[in-house]
């Protein structure tokens, strides 16, 4: 029976060196040694080009994430001009609106203020000429004595609450003013109003004649009778 042999092939690397002085040498390197290099050489070639791929692959994700980044930056930044923008003209309503509450309200208190002032019974009660005294005796009072053909009226706006005889004078119109302000008209005179008729300032309570020429005239602060003249305006 024959045998093969299987022959392995050898090599080997050498190396001709020329020195200065003109010698040449030479020097065999091995094949295992040759092996080994091209083995690590491979293996270097590998490491470097996969660092080459992991640096392009790392660095096209970075980029990717950076122009993302920005996209995202000039989003937010329209987004934050826009707001501004709207931030602004709403600071313009809220100013205009602040403005015309503002003016609302001093327009408001202005009316309530002449509400109060035109409520108050500062007027004169009779419309034309007339004497007038201070009572002597009992609660403060003012008595008139009115010209026929005059009225005598309301001294501020208010609300009739009472209208009754009167023991002395015939008939008592009592109106109330608010903020504990009362006036109170005696006079012998047909009454021209009724209970609960809210009345403005200058209305006619009695027409003056012959028989009711004379009135009483009373304030009541919190129900207490003060003197009208602290309060009645004469040229009224």
């Amino acid at each position: 029976m024959a045998q093969q042999y299987k022959r392995q092939g050898k090599y080997s690397l050498i190396l001709v060196i020329q020195e200065e002085n003109g010698m040449i040498r030479r020097r065999t390197i091995s094949s295992a040694i040759v092996e080994i290099a091209a083995a690590v050489f491979f293996v270097l070639t590998v490491a470097v080009t996969c660092k080459i791929v992991y640096d392009e692959i790392t660095i096209r994700n970075t980029r990717k994430e950076l122009v993302e980044q920005i996209v995202t930056i000039n989003n937010l930044t329209d987004e934050n001009e826009a707001l501004a923008m709207e931030n602004s003209t709403l600071t313009s309503k809220v100013t205009v609106l602040s403005g015309t509450v503002s003016q609302k309200a001093e327009i408001e208190d202005a009316i309530t203020q002449e509400t109060i002032e035109n409520a108050l019974p500062k007027g004169f009660p009779i419309s034309g000429s007339s004497t007038m005294k201070e009572a002597e005796e009992g609660d403060p009072m003012l008595i008139f004595t009115a010209s026929v053909g005059t009225n005598v009226l309301t001294s501020g706006t208010g609300t009739v609450v009472t209208v009754d005889s009167d023991e002395i004078y015939g008939t008592k119109i009592v109106i109330d003013h608010g903020n504990g302000y009362r006036s109170v008209y005696r006079n012998n005179g047909k009454a021209l109003v009724k209970n609960g008729e809210e009345l403005g300032k200058g209305y006619i309570l009695f027409t003056v004649g012959e028989d009711n020429r004379e009135l009483g005239y009373q304030i009541l602060k919190d129900e207490q009778y003060i003197d009208p003249m602290v309060i009645i305006d004469i040229n009224g």
